[in-house]
């Protein structure tokens, strides 16, 4: 199901789905036209005897409707195109990806485009002698949902380019996949010896090129199981690779047919794609944070405060990570014997790759110091382990920066006095 839910996400959302909805309720018109056809006193029962009309007017109010909706479409698309010029110029390229699989547009766009084909194909079979009354009761509640959804549209698409909102989002997103990371590891904790898998000669390459989209564990251990091996893959999903390059690692030598199972089953389930998408990629939903909160401190946009929004959602979408830990996923079979390891970010790749780059930008900038500062602090408060140690590393690093940034003594007193405030506490 999950395999699924992935693939479903990855269809280039402004063509495909729109196009299966219109596709959709152009098929309804042929229904609704067969029952008119073949059930003439159904269309005169109560609820629809206020739709019947004489041809004329029937003929007119399909072509109104026909006419209405295709050019809404071309409006909702021009105002879709005009929210993507926007948000790539000012928040960042890369969330192109999330409006093209909105849902609001998609189902926007489907719904007036199916609205057109629907009131068009009434319209072909109207005439003196066959007035369907039903396809045309049918045809003023698709205007009436098209009114309410155009409306609805326009409030999402304003909401699309407000900054906070979109950042909110996002981080929203994160915190969610971390959170199905984190119980996935709930599920399938393994604490026991994990065997050897050091032997090069054992490495399987990979077939293709590209960013690696999704992971079917469930059928690698069943594989693993019948060939009582263990399998260790050497790229967490999100990771590019190029063909030839190695991409798992068996424990043991194999037979030469036993192994092309292995390979064949590995190359079908771990997909590859040629770019990389947030779904379930948990480091692409970071950069898309740390891309807006580097433009924002950029001096052609000088917008501190979208980036003080970034560091904040980052550092509470990071607090469950923090307190728990990440580390890899080792899959089990029925018997509980490891099958399957799946590398994975630790909560310390996630801290670097999220502080590093903001910290450097920030250097010489105290207002945007002093809530990176805040943010390890709240961090720390909560962190266990080695994740405090790297917080701690991290709020240093800033009072480094600081100082090398020649910043007056006032601020470089106040930074310092955060920083022993807040991860010293």
């Amino acid at each position: 199901m999950e395999r699924l839910v992935r693939s479903l996400g990855s269809v280039k959302g402004l063509g495909t789905v729109p196009g299966l909805i219109a596709l959709g309720l152009w098929s309804l018109a042929i229904v609704t036209l067969w029952i008119d056809g073949n059930f003439p006193e159904f269309a005169k029962t109560k609820p629809f005897e206020a739709f019947h009309a004489d041809y004329d007017t029937a003929q007119t109010f399909l072509s109104t409707v026909a006419a209405a909706a295709i050019t809404t479409l071309g409006l909702v698309y021009s105002i879709v195109l005009v929210v993507f010029t926007t948000a790539a110029g000012n928040i960042g390229p890369r969330l192109l990806q999330r409006f093209t699989g909105d849902n609001v547009n998609q189902f926007t766009a489907g719904l007036f485009g199916g609205t057109f084909l629907f009131a068009l194909t009434v319209l072909h079979q109207t005439d003196a002698t066959f007035i369907p009354a039903f396809s045309i009761a049918v045809t003023f509640l698709l205007a009436g949902l098209s009114t309410l959804q155009l409306i609805y549209f326009v409030h999402t698409a304003s909401r699309s380019v407000t900054i906070d909102e979109e950042v909110a989002e996002i981080a929203d997103q994160l915190e969610s996949e971390i959170e199905r990371l984190l119980a996935q590891e709930d599920a399938e904790r393994f604490d026991g010896e994990l065997p050897e898998v050091s032997d090069e000669d054992q490495a399987i390459p990979v077939d293709g090129t590209g960013y690696i989209a999704a992971i079917n564990s469930e059928k690698l251990v069943e594989l693993c199981r019948k060939h009582d091996v263990f399998l260790s893959l050497l790229h967490e999903q999100g990771a590019f690779v190029i063909k030839g390059q190695r991409l798992a690692v068996l424990n043991r030598e194999l037979s030469e047919s036993d192994r092309e199972e292995i390979e064949t089953t590995l190359f079908e389930v771990v997909e590859l794609s040629s770019s990389r998408s947030p779904n379930t990629d948990v480091e692409f939903a970071v950069n898309l944070l740390i891309e807006i909160a580097l433009r924002a401190l950029s001096p052609g946009i000088n917008d501190t405060y979208t980036a003080v929004a970034c560091i904040d959602r980052l550092s509470s979408a990071l607090a469950k990570a923090v307190k728990r830990g990440l580390r890899d996923q080792i899959r089990t079979d029925e018997d509980d014997t490891p099958r399957l390891r799946v590398p994975g970010l630790t909560i310390n790749d996630l801290i670097n790759a999220s502080f590093h780059p903001l910290r450097r930008a920030s250097k010489g900038n105290v207002l945007m110091s002093k809530h990176i500062l805040q943010a390890l602090g709240r961090l720390s408060q909560i962190a266990e382990g080695g994740a405090r140690e790297v917080l701690n590393e991290h709020a240093d690093l800033v009072i480094q920066g600081a100082k090398n940034a020649d910043l007056q003594k006032a601020d470089l007193d106040f930074l310092e006095g955060r920083r022993k405030a807040l991860m010293d506490s």
